[in-house]
């Protein structure tokens, strides 16, 4: 927990300001402050949160420089005391509520400095996660920095050695498991912090119309130079906590009230119904509703379904479309095997982020996620292209171009031919079986002969064929060329 944290840093006389008093604003203040609150949500195109230790106190976890906050004691020469230990704490009312507000689509990035680990447990997406501090329930490997989540929490700190190693299994011509050692992930005062997650953070901030500071005094660098980046793009500050922060002067909005209580308003005014987080799983694998009406998307120019064997380049191939396409920020990319990966990550309290390469961590997975996503297909045949354009709702609204890769059923093509059916190219992506090795393809029974890798094979009318082979450069320019010709007509 915090004071156990705490006690195992290394001496630093630089904590910053402690025991400042706290300060509230009055009911009528307060309503006025969230009702604008909502309105600068709605208007964001691009939403960054950063928290800090304010949005864990209401689980029991004490925070740092409140009035009874662990440095402010030590200050005086007293220890905190506390029951809740980082297993028996549970993600608070905001936790789950910044969940909520993802998955509609009005959150897209969150940055947190607590090492609680309640952000995971609450089911938050991990690739729009950062933890710039660490994780306590987290180890990283030394040689394939691959990281391990556990169910309980490592009782390590300050980047040690656990006695763990890794197992994660890799490929070199045959498979073999890594057994580097591992390390928790906790940073101690001096620590530089994650490079992925500090640039992750840096350059969503960038890029932010809005960023929400939540339950944070904003006194450490560099977590409280962030919000100025999103100032510096003509974007909005929101402040939320009970003491004044180091940022309260450039703010757009500050609130000086505890931040689930400013959440719960927030919530009923957007007609959310959080329920403290009792429905996460079930809702996050709920389709879309109201989400599909055909009246939103008559903006819409045209939809590009890519469909392909592994490692045939779909992919990449989309990432070119999206890159000529999107000269004026008018073409989105939809990768429906993430919202697969994401879930089955999340359900499986796995690393969502190796989920999402290319590592052999995620092939170690594959054949039991195939499995899972067909007893979710089974459920709601759409689910993963609904969830899909959820994560990305909010671009969607204003693309006129959607790239859409990875298309593996009848159900997908049928899904979007229901609403965009005048608005669709169905496009195949072909390569011999040499390049596809080239490209590391191996054979694999269960997955390359399963039905999610073969139904299109057969009974599809494509719009155009992409011959897509190794060191054919000209031909491969020249059909992206036809292509983008083809999606402007």
């Amino acid at each position: 927990m915090s004071i156990s944290y705490s006690e195992n840093l290394s001496d630093y006389p630089h904590k910053g300001k402690v025991g400042m008093p706290e300060l509230c604003e009055t009911e009528e203040d307060l309503e006025k402050k969230v009702a604008l609150m909502e309105q600068m949500i709605r208007s964001s195109l691009y939403t960054v949160a950063i928290t800090g230790a304010g949005v864990s106190t209401a689980a029991g976890i004490p925070d740092f420089r409140g009035p009874k906050g662990v440095w402010t004691l030590e200050k005086k020469g007293l220890k905190p005391t506390c029951e809740t230990t980082f297993d028996t704490a549970t993600p608070t009312f905001t936790h789950n509520a910044l969940c909520t507000l993802e998955r509609c689509g009005y959150l897209h990035f969150l940055i947190s400095q607590n090492i609680d680990g309640l952000h995971h447990r609450s089911g938050f997406p991990l690739e729009k996660l950062a933890e710039l501090h660490g994780n306590v329930y987290c180890e990283e490997c030394e040689l394939c920095h691959s990281r391990i989540v556990h169910e309980q929490s490592i009782d390590s700190y300050c980047l040690k050695r656990t006695g763990n190693v890794c197992n994660t299994t890799k490929s070199n011509g045959k498979l073999l498991k890594c057994r580097g050692k591992l390390r928790d992930t906790i940073l101690d005062w001096e620590d530089p912090l994650p490079e992925h997650a500090l640039k992750m953070s840096e350059a969503n901030c960038s890029k932010a119309n809005l960023c929400l500071c939540l339950g944070t005094s904003l006194q450490i660098r560099p977590c409280r130079d962030l919000p100025k980046r999103t100032k510096k793009n003509n974007g909005k500050l929101i402040i939320i906590n009970l003491q004044k922060t180091s940022l309260d002067s450039i703010a757009d909005l500050v609130i000086h009230e505890r931040v689930d209580h400013v959440m719960k308003l927030l919530m009923n005014r957007f007609n959310l119904d959080n329920n403290d987080g009792n429905v996460i799983s079930t809702l996050t694998m709920n389709p879309v509703a109201n989400i599909f009406d055909s009246s939103l998307y008559n903006h819409v120019k045209r939809i590009v379904l890519l469909s392909g064997k592994r490692k045939s380049g779909k992919d990449y191939i989309g990432e070119k479309l999206y890159e000529k396409l999107n000269d004026e920020q008018q073409c989105t990319l939809l990768h429906l095997s993430e919202p697969l990966k994401i879930q089955y990550a999340n359900e499986h309290q796995l690393n969502g982020q190796n989920m999402m390469d290319s590592s052999a961590y995620k092939e170690t997975y594959r054949k039991d996620m195939i499995r899972w996503g067909e007893t979710k297909r089974l459920q709601c045949p759409s689910i993963f292209c609904e969830l899909a354009i959820k994560q990305k709702h909010l671009i969607c609204l204003t693309s006129q171009h959607w790239i859409v890769c990875d298309i593996r059923r009848y159900t997908d093509i049928e899904f979007f031919k229901k609403y965009f059916h005048d608005k669709l190219l169905l496009i195949r992506i072909q390569s011999s079986i040499e390049s596809r090795e080239k490209r590391g393809f191996i054979f694999s029974q269960d997955i390359d002969d399963s039905e999610s890798e073969c139904q299109l094979d057969s009974n599809v009318e494509w719009n155009f064929v992409f011959i897509n082979n190794e060191n054919d450069i000209d031909n491969f320019h020249s059909q992206i060329n036809k292509l983008i010709a083809l999606i402007r007509e």
